[in-house]
This record gives C-alpha cells, structure tokens and sequence, in this order.
C-alpha cells in the first residue's frame, strides 16, 4: 500500500544565503516518503538543500533507539537544521567545509538518538563532501555511474552514526569529486540505496534524462521506484543481496523505510 505523506522540493532558499562562486553550479530536487507508521508521520530521515550556498544534505536517525523509547528522527532533524546553520555562518566569511559544518552540528545537538548523514558542496567546480553511515551519494556522467559513496558500518545493518552517546565522525569519510557540466549526483538515504540497485538507478536517470525531467521530477521517479520495491516481498534489493552475504538467510524483497532522494544537476553557472 503506498504511503500518502510525502514531501517534495525544489530547494528551500534561506535568507542569509550568499551566492557561491565558480564557473559550474547544481540545480537540485528533492522527494521524501516517509515510512508507514502512525506513531512516526515525519519518518526519520531529514534533508536540506541550499540552492545560492550550492549545498545539500540528508540524514537517516537509527531506527534502533525506538526499543528505548526515542524518536531518533527528532536528532536527524535537528542535525540537519544546524547543519544548515553552521553552514550558512561559513559562507559569510569562506567557502562552505562539510565536515566542519557536520561536527559544530554535532556538538550542539541537545535531542536523544543518532543519525547517519551525508552532507555536500560544491565549490570552484569541485563537489565536497563527508559522509558518516548507510546514507550516501552517487555521481552519474553519461547515464553511467562512475562513483558510489561507501557504505560505513560496524557490521551489517549497523551503520557508522552521530549522536551523543555514539559518534563516529572522526572516521567519517571525507570526498572530493570534480564535476562537469552535465553530471548528475543523486544522494539519498538508506531507504533509496538498500532497495535500488546500480543498474536500476542508471536506467532511471537515462529515462528521466530523455524525457528531460526536472531534478524534482526525477527525484520523485527514483523515490516511486525505490518504494515499490521495499513493498516487493518477492525483489532480489541491494539489502536482500547483503543479507545473504551476511549469513541473515531467509530475508527476501524490498526493506520497509524512509525513502530520501535528492537529485543536483551540475549546469553552467551562467545556466542557472
């Protein structure tokens, strides 16, 4: 049964933005559709994007804190609004560090939980970024993917995450990627990559790149997809795939979760 909240962007501009300079720059959407549950409408993932500050950011809050009593979407939330905050200050004096934006956001987290989080920038033509967990980030030229974020976990299904009483981002993975006009990056959390295969994703981008879909457009195809193969009990997913090589026999079709896809178009500058 499909799940009737959803959210979906364009990009939320904020007042204290400045305009990021560089010859190339992203246009990016987003689509999220929260997990089925009446105790949790929000879901757990959070997801910003800051289209003048050329950043954007997703996180996912541990679903396993829920045997305790604690909403870890409330910390991915807030996560991601200081993360906002933290890079908006950086902007006004320098380019925008990820890494350094994640980890003052960290510290002045006060809710219960923890959260993965994958945040990016791009700067001077080059695509910055820090990546804690199972959420992540594909870059795509030409249809093809042609580079993956790595998946950060202590055992299967156990990511690597932020929180006060588990925080990993001194191990955080830190990436730089040069970028052309014409890439395609799509980051998302868990929910998109544990249901969607490689092949999968690449065929949707060269569909929506044909019939010249909005980053919105193609955000909400790619989160419909991932959605109908979490609610697929009989789908060979990425998760079904790792769990049988984790020894978890048994575990077929989709993963039910949060699905976060944002979708950033890398154009001209003089494009956008």
């Amino acid at each position: 049964m499909a799940r009737v909240q959803r959210k979906m962007s364009g990009g939320t501009a904020f007042q204290n933005e400045k305009l990021c300079s560089g010859t190339l720059k992203f246009v990016a959407g987003s689509m999220y559709i929260p997990k089925d549950d009446p105790e949790k409408p929000q879901g757990q993932d959070d997801h910003f994007i800051l289209p003048k500050l050329q950043a954007l950011g997703v996180a996912d809050g541990v679903g396993g804190w829920s045997k305790k009593g604690i909403d870890s979407g409330e910390y991915s939330r807030e996560l991601m609004k200081n993360t906002v905050k933290y890079i908006e200050q950086q902007s006004q004096v320098g380019p925008v560090d990820p890494k350094r934006a994640l980890h003052q956001a960290v510290a002045k987290a006060k809710a219960k939980g923890s959260s993965t989080a994958c945040i990016l920038a791009l700067h001077n033509d080059c695509l910055h970024a820090v990546n804690v967990g199972d959420s992540g980030f594909v870059h795509i030229r030409n249809g093809r993917i042609i580079y993956r974020s790595r998946i950060q976990q202590h055992e299967f299904n156990c990511p690597y995450q932020l929180g006060k009483e588990r925080n990993d981002l001194d191990v955080a993975e830190e990436i730089k990627r040069d970028v052309v006009p014409g890439d395609i990056i799509v980051a998302g959390t868990d929910g998109l990559f544990d249901n969607v295969h490689n092949e999968e994703l690449e065929q949707l981008v060269r569909e929506g790149e044909r019939n010249f879909d909005s980053s919105e457009i193609l955000a909400c195809k790619i989160a419909d997809f991932a959605l109908q193969q979490a609610e697929n009990n009989l789908a060979v997913t990425p998760f079904a795939v790792e769990s049988e090589k984790a020894g978890k026999i048994g575990w077929i079709g989709g993963k039910n979760d949060d699905i976060t896809v944002i979708v950033a178009r890398v154009f001209p500058a003089q494009w956008v």
